[in-house]
């Protein structure tokens, strides 16, 4: 059973409802109170109208101010002008009160739904209209108080419908600008959203373009020494003691790149949320790890590991000759933890480098200042060597990622061919042989001593994350 607030609730909603069904519903309700009003006898309100007139013929204005209500939204000036129209016939019959109910409802209409043109008109027109009243009655009575009276009723009585509809309409314009603030509050939130998304993608994409650099100089320095080691080994007469010492160069290279790649692997397994061996999980070379991305699995090689490197170089042929007046190569000098990384890094990509595609004999030298400096030379192509063996062509990404690195540091780095007599035989090449040059930045050498911890810079970050 419908009950009476429920369809109280259902007229008010077709009633007040923003299409020509609900203007449709509204003439017709409006339509109903004006013939009620003329049936109570609101009638004849202004004068007594003409001689033996039937009261019926007040229907007459109502429907017709009433039909026009149906376009009120459409079009609200057209409405009040048919209205305005239907109130003189009205008032020309002696006036009802139906007809200004009409009428008021044609003015809130404008000033709701109409353009800024119409509400200015109608304005105006009530402005004239009420002056006009005044005017009329303070010359038919003389009396200039209650032409004043009057064009302040008329006035108050016009002026009241388009008061309402202005608030209406803008109470409904700033709810509509509140709703497009905060859907454009939403659509800014969802881009800044994406924006650190990208961010967080851009970061990811740029760790694992680090750990890729890392890796090519881990995999290729350690294969480029097992190949030359070898080589060397098999190029000369078999020698027992120096054929052994060349397979445990080769294992210690073997092994010292598979758990570099798996350090590497076990970073991206902790970027994709994947976990790496289980823990106590046995390593390559028979010992454990803890399977927590700690720093065993993690710590960047540093200079305190080149002597291995050095004796590897020598035993594959190289006659390396070493400066290092600061003892940076011994440990006698500590060095921050990025430029540590970077040492290391330069100094064997570049011997490797100098077994590849160099001469016979080196030179490293190490010093450091207000700034460390680090030199590798080599004299050109071994006595001896054919130019396929001397010179094998690579893709340049050791020189790149060492760059790379030294310019992440704030240092510089310059690698090229020395000048020097004569071509390399059959390659068209200097025979005067390639230096590679790197200059590190160093801070406070005070702050640096052996054995106290490294600063940590300014801005809270841990040192050696930038390399």
């Amino acid at each position: 059973m419908l009950r009476a607030p429920d369809l109280f609730a259902s007229v008010s909603k077709a009633y007040t409802a923003e299409n020509r069904r609900g203007d449709v519903i509204t003439a017709g309700v409006l339509l109903l109170i004006a013939l009620a009003l003329d049936a109570l006898g609101l009638v004849r309100i202004t004068w007594d109208g003409p001689a033996n007139m039937p009261s019926w013929w007040f229907a007459v204005p109502a429907v017709v101010g009433s039909t026009a209500l149906i376009w009120r939204r459409t079009r609200p000036l057209v409405a009040l002008a048919v209205a305005t129209v239907a109130l003189g016939a009205d008032i020309a019959l002696g006036g009802s009160v139906g007809l200004f109910v009409v009428v008021w409802e044609s003015l809130y209409s404008v000033h709701l739904h109409g353009r800024p043109v119409a509400r200015r008109i109608t304005a105006v027109g009530t402005t004239l209209a009420s002056l006009t009243l005044m005017i009329v009655i303070g010359v038919l009575s003389n009396d200039l108080r209650a032409a004043v009276l009057s064009g302040l009723q008329l006035a108050t009585l016009l002026v009241m419908p388009m008061w309402w509809g202005g608030n209406v309409r803008q109470g409904r314009e700033l709810t509509a600008a509140a709703y497009e603030r905060g859907r454009l509050e939403r659509e800014r939130s969802q881009a800044l959203l994406r924006l650190a998304e990208a961010a967080r993608h851009d970061a990811v994409r740029a760790e694992r373009t680090t750990v890729a650099r890392d890796l090519h100089d881990v995999v290729a320095s350690h294969l480029s020494a097992i190949t030359i080691t070898s080589g060397a080994a098999l190029a000369g007469a078999a020698e027992a003691e120096r054929d052994r010492a060349a397979l445990r160069s080769i294992r210690a290279e073997s092994l010292a790149s598979l758990q570099d790649m798996q350090a590497m692997i076990r970073v991206l397994s902790a970027e994709t949320g994947q976990g790496g061996r289980a823990h106590g999980e046995a390593s390559v070379d028979g010992g454990t790890s803890s399977g927590t991305g700690g720093p065993d699995l993690l710590a960047a090689p540093r200079v305190a590991q080149l002597t291995p490197v050095l004796e590897q170089v020598r035993l594959a042929g190289l006659e390396l000759h070493v400066t290092d007046a600061d003892g940076v190569l011994a440990g006698d000098t500590t060095l921050p933890a990025a430029v540590d990384h970077a040492v290391y890094r330069v100094v064997r990509e570049s011997l490797t480098n100098v077994l590849k595609h160099g001469g016979g004999r080196a030179e490293l030298r190490v010093a450091a200042g207000d700034s460390l400096e680090l030199e590798v030379y080599d004299d050109g192509v071994r006595p001896g060597d054919a130019p396929d063996q001397a010179d094998v062509g690579g893709a340049g990404l050791g020189l790149l990622s060492m760059r790379e690195r030294v310019e992440s540091l704030g240092g510089t780095f310059e690698a090229g061919p020395e000048p020097g007599p004569g071509l390399r035989p059959g390659t068209g090449a200097a025979a005067g042989g390639w230096r590679v040059r790197a200059a590190l930045p160093l801070p406070d050498r005070a702050d640096m001593a052996p054995g106290l911890p490294e600063r940590v810079p300014s801005d809270g970050r841990a040192p050696g994350l930038h390399a």
